[in-house]
């Protein structure tokens, strides 16, 4: 039998800030009592206070083990989301809610959600949240991310704007409006200023969208200046190391900023990988290349195999391109992501510029570097290809990087020449929608069908995609449409390349149009 008052004197400790005391005493009763389910949740609440949540995880996973309990189990949520463990916590903050139900592990629950990207419960317990605390502001900025997340901006931005009318001291709110003033008007100005409400009412995680929008024009040292402060608040934030170093790059800082762009995510492909390559490391006789991040990446950075040497080299990749690298690097074994050797020395392919200190002063193969045949299309006008959608990269850079294809209309027009459709994911559907236009994508199996068309091209224009690096990489003349705010990759370039001599740059001057980089591409063909 457990002494109530030792108990209360542990508490009673822990109180008066006097932890190492009140620790003593709960390490002697878990010793005394080891398999208490009442004292181990205790004892599981006083390490989450003292912010010990390992030891608290472990002593509440302990009493979850002999008897779970609303209390128990929401503070092992509690602690795992403290940990960053938030698959784990969704996990035991939705079991949390079939004991009771409280705003606090709504929020939680749906932060952590959203942080695993499983969007659609996220968007489920956002609503569910908003109908029982509409009062509760943080259920109002769940329900605005909710909606943001499914396309239904101007709603968001309603509910945002009344919500922050009644409390307008909420950090998450101006927030959120921040973003979706990015989003709806491309307005990096207002976007700024709410993201500055909302660092001033305690939200430090706003400094890395100031950082984003003074980037996002062109204003590299006060991006730079914001991203570091958000890193004397977050040093272990993967996300702002990889963008104060996306934010060198763009600069053609090639030393400063490749050590920090190295910390980014690591992705499921490389996750298969127990030897990766790391600042400081020679390399192996026998090595894998992984492709990571998008397919215009792995096109744009394929370029660098030859400097690699007589090693042995595979290189992990997606299918779709498999063919057309194999037919350009027939000395390489090209492998699916499954087939990695986890102990072979791994590289990823963005690194590759990096890890043979190239830089961008000595950027090869700018005139071209893959070839392929030609399709047999033919046709009396010239043959102009069109791609007008990226891909998904997240919600920012794709709506940065798409261009409504109804901004083409004069383009697809003009009767003295013939478009053909270059477009696989067709989300606006233009295929649909504008008949004049000959679609090819529709039979492209992978990235080998699309080259050949593409050399059948005599020119392409394309949004900054796969289809554009592909073009590039081909030597195809190739007209690409940049937004105002671009991928660290262009650099501050708003004409040419380094990267592709037969591309040339059209770029916005105002965030908000493209008809002026459009009506200057229809002037030229």
């Amino acid at each position: 039998m457990i002494d109530i008052n030792i108990i209360n004197k542990a508490i009673n400790l822990t109180r008066k800030g006097q932890f190492k005391e009140a620790e003593k005493i709960y390490k002697e009763l878990i010793n005394n009592h080891p398999d208490d389910c009442n004292l181990l949740s205790i004892v599981g609440l006083f390490y989450v206070e003292i912010r010990n949540f390992s030891r608290a995880c472990e002593l509440l996973t302990k009493a979850c083990a002999i008897n779970e309990t609303f209390g128990t189990v929401s503070a092992l949520g509690f602690a795992e989301y403290e940990r960053s463990n938030y698959a784990k916590s969704a996990e035991y903050l939705e079991k949390a809610l079939k004991f009771g139900e409280n705003a606090d592990i709504y929020n939680k629950l749906i932060l952590c959600l959203f942080e695993i990207r499983n969007y659609k419960k996220a968007i489920e317990y956002s609503n569910k949240m908003f109908e029982l605390y509409p009062d509760d502001t943080r259920a109002a900025a769940n329900k605005v991310k909710a909606l943001t997340q499914e396309g239904k901006l101007l709603e968001a931005e309603n509910l945002c704007i009344n919500t922050l009318k009644k409390n307008p001291d909420s950090a998450s709110l101006w927030f959120h409006l921040g973003f979706l003033k990015e989003l709806i008007y491309c307005n990096d100005i207002q976007a700024r200023k709410c993201y500055e409400a909302a660092s001033d009412l305690g939200n430090k995680e706003a400094d890395y969208n100031i950082a984003v929008s003074y980037q996002k024009l062109g204003m590299y040292n006060k991006a730079e200046e914001y991203y570091k402060k958000m890193l004397s608040n977050f040093p272990h934030s993967i996300e702002t190391k990889t963008s104060l170093g996306m934010c060198y790059l763009a600069q053609k800082k090639f030393k400063e900023g490749y050590p920090l762009f190295y910390e980014r995510e690591k992705t499921p492909p490389v996750q298969k990988t127990n030897n990766l390559w790391k600042p400081g490391d020679k390399l192996e006789n026998s090595i894998v290349i992984i492709c990571e991040q998008g397919l215009g990446d792995h096109i744009q950075f394929i370029r660098y195999l030859p400097f690699l040497g007589k090693k042995d080299i595979k290189v992990a990749a997606p299918k779709c391109l498999h063919k057309i690298f194999q037919d350009n690097y027939s000395n390489i074994n090209f492998i699916d992501y499954n087939d990695i050797n986890p102990q072979t020395q791994a590289l990823r392919i963005t690194d590759l510029a990096y890890i043979l200190n190239m830089d961008f002063d000595h950027i090869p193969f700018a005139e071209g570097y893959l070839n392929s045949e030609t399709a047999d299309i033919k046709s009396q006008k010239p043959k102009i290809g069109l791609c007008w959608e990226a891909g998904s990269a997240g919600i920012r850079t794709m709506i940065n990087r798409t261009i409504n294809i109804k901004c083409f209309e004069p383009l697809l027009n003009k009767k003295n020449i013939q478009l053909y459709s270059f477009q696989v994911t067709d989300t606006l559907r233009g295929n649909e929608r504008y008949q004049q236009m000959i679609n090819l994508a529709k039979a492209f199996k992978d990235f080998s069908d699309t080259a050949k068309s593409l050399k059948a091209m005599d020119a392409v224009i394309s949004v900054d995609t796969s289809v554009a690096h592909l073009a590039g990489a081909l030597g195809v003349k190739t007209y690409l449409l940049l937004p105002y705010a671009t991928d660290w990759r262009w650099f501050s370039d708003t004409k040419t390349t380094p990267w592709y001599k037969s591309v040339e740059i059209f770029k916005q001057t105002d965030p908000i149009s493209w008809e002026e980089p459009i009506n200057n591409i229809i002037e030229i063909i």
